[in-house]
């Protein structure tokens, strides 16, 4: 390429600057890179004083409150430090590449240049001086790039809290989901389905919808009240709640047609507040997911009130546990063990799992948990033969006996405001919550951790596992796909659009709902593949839900079922 003077005299600005950033942006991240290696957001003097005096009066509100924002603070930093170096080394790469180019444009232009009358010095040393000098700071400047850039580059994983290759489970060959676990095709009882472990039976779904342009979609209802719990549902009847100001309500819709079968009036119940509690402007009184069996559908609220309906829509009983106090409100769903429905109580005051006759509403028992306030829901495993229900906490990641409500084990492993519930399989159980970690846990007597990670970490979606591989999306868009047993990441793709409702795994693939309402699918294994994107046509939050072939999806107003047929 022929380039004039002017040209040539550009370039080299461009070059200069090219370069005075690039060491600029190496020496930054080499600094950060030091940083980051000795800085551990758990080990802040004044962090650790609080805790200390927390420890000291567990029923310090205030104290509660100063740990939590203090924690959550560090942990910002230091994850928020390393994404700048991630992001830095891009940076790094590009100014050294256009740099090297603006060098050779110019040296290739410069010898072709006319003669200039006046003095002329030793043309051909000082071609050389400057091609010497030249040479000398492409390489300084292009060494610092690529080893800095390989460097902090490598060292990123190094700063997550993991041990692949050290798993005390063995792998069930063949299992596809979990070994001993065949979700029902019809009926999608809890939160995340069967037992809340965010596997669905039945094959055929639809992977190819659009909202707007209703293609694919069966039905579309405006549901009367507002509210973000997800669907569920038994034989043809689904269950969905919704609160406007102090008004609580329970819908039964039929699933086939969308049709409203009924109302239930969720208010009036002796106890109740007269005010709406206080709670984040983003979540509201109806969060909370109900529960359904063969004969009742019951439903929780934020203001305490506890209600269970017959089939018909009939009150059975009802009563009110008290407003749990918290800062964000309560989004504990419910769940169902044999004849015992299990609330998940977090508040200021206490936390507990209870258990309450499902016939009467007599409560069976009360066990106090350990620990602060959290937003998870319980998840029913099975390991060796014993059923577990275990609840994500802070600090403990505990199960517990579901018809006792003894605890059975408990691991201290979580950290800041946890919302994510569990996964299991038939040997593991994965806790998670954002700028804390990812750990995978033995559960049953002397229960430990088997490998742990932080690169992604979500902060409400809750992950979902097989005997294979686990997954999980992120409120920053990540979806990543680990080696179950090793704890290995065996992929990872940014979607760009925050996740908050939980995948969910059925017909082999996962489901992955981002807040825009746009479901991506990929293939459950361990390569990533795409199968589709669809469109809801509005924003949702909510966990779908799946029944004979259909998918039941809440938007911000609407409930939709989509199907093909």
């Amino acid at each position: 390429m022929k380039l004039t003077e002017k040209d040539i005299s550009i370039l080299k600005t461009i070059s200069l600057i090219a370069g005075i950033f690039t060491i600029i942006v190496a020496l930054t991240m080499v600094f950060s890179l030091i940083q980051l290696k000795a800085i551990d957001p758990l080990d802040n003097p004044a962090l650790t004083g609080i805790k200390e005096q927390f420890d000291a009066d567990p029923e310090n509100a205030l104290k509660a409150e100063q740990v939590r924002a203090m924690d959550l603070m560090a942990r910002k930093a230091y994850f928020a430090s390393r994404r700048q170096v991630e992001t830095g080394s891009y940076f790094l790469l590009a100014g050294a590449i256009i740099f090297i180019l603006c060098q050779q444009l110019i040296s290739g232009n410069e010898k072709i240049l006319p003669d200039i009358p006046g003095p002329k010095p030793d043309d051909q040393a000082q071609r050389n001086k400057k091609i010497s000098y030249m040479l000398a700071s492409v390489t300084v400047i292009t060494g610092i790039a690529i080893v800095s850039s390989f460097m902090l580059r490598s060292n990123l994983p190094d700063l997550a809290i993991k041990e692949p290759g050290k798993s005390k489970a063995e792998r069930v060959p063949g299992a596809s989901t979990a070994a001993g676990f065949n979700p029902d095709g019809t009926n999608y009882p809890f939160f995340r389905g069967q037992d809340s472990r965010g596997i669905a039976g039945g094959l055929g779904y639809p992977v190819n919808w659009n909202g707007e342009e209703e293609r694919n979609i069966k039905w579309k209802l405006m549901i009367p009240k507002d509210g973000k719990s997800s669907p569920v549902i038994w034989g043809d009847k689904l269950f969905v709640t919704g609160a406007e100001g102090t008004l609580c309500e329970v819908y039964c819709i039929n699933k086939n047609t969308g049709e409203i079968i009924w109302t239930a009036a969720a208010s009036g119940i002796p106890g109740e507040p007269s005010v709406i509690p206080e709670m984040d402007h983003d979540a509201g009184m109806a969060v909370s997911t109900a529960a359904a069996n063969s004969d009742a559908v019951c439903a929780i609220f934020a203001n305490g009130n506890l209600i269970c309906l017959d089939h018909d829509g009939n009150r059975n009983w009802a009563i009110n546990l008290e407003t749990p106090e918290n800062i964000y409100g309560y989004s504990c769903s419910l769940i169902i063990y044999n004849d015992l429905l299990l609330v998940q109580y977090d508040s200021n005051e206490k936390i507990s799992l209870m258990g309450f006759d499902i016939a009467s509403g007599e409560m069976k028992w009360e066990t106090m948990r350990r620990g602060r306030a959290a937003w998870s829901s319980p998840v029913i495993g099975n390991f060796n033969g014993e059923p577990q229900v275990i609840i994500n906490g802070n600090p403990y990641v505990s199960g517990y006996n579901p018809v006792s409500g003894t605890e059975l084990w408990a691991v201290e492993c979580m950290t800041g405001d946890v919302a994510p519930s569990v996964a299991v399989n038939s040997t593991l159980t994965y806790a998670v919550t954002d700028y804390a970690r990812l750990a995978a846990i033995k559960p049953g007597r002397g229960a430990s951790i088997v490998w742990e990670d932080n690169m992604f970490t979500p902060d409400v979606s809750s992950p979902v596992a097989t005997d294979d591989l686990l997954f999980l999306a992120t409120g920053n868009g990540d979806v990543a796909c680990y080696d179950a047993i090793k704890g290995d990441t065996l992929w990872t793709y940014y979607f760009m659009d925050q996740f908050y409702a939980s995948p969910v795994i059925a017909d082999d693939k996962v489901w992955i709902l981002n807040r825009s309402g746009i479901m991506n699918i990929v293939k459950a294994d361990s390569k990533y593949e795409l199968i589709a994107q669809s469109p809801l046509g509005e924003a949702s939050d909510c966990t779908p839900a799946f029944s004979d072939g259909k998918i039941y999806i809440r938007g911000r107003r609407n409930l939709y079922c989509i199907s093909e047929n």
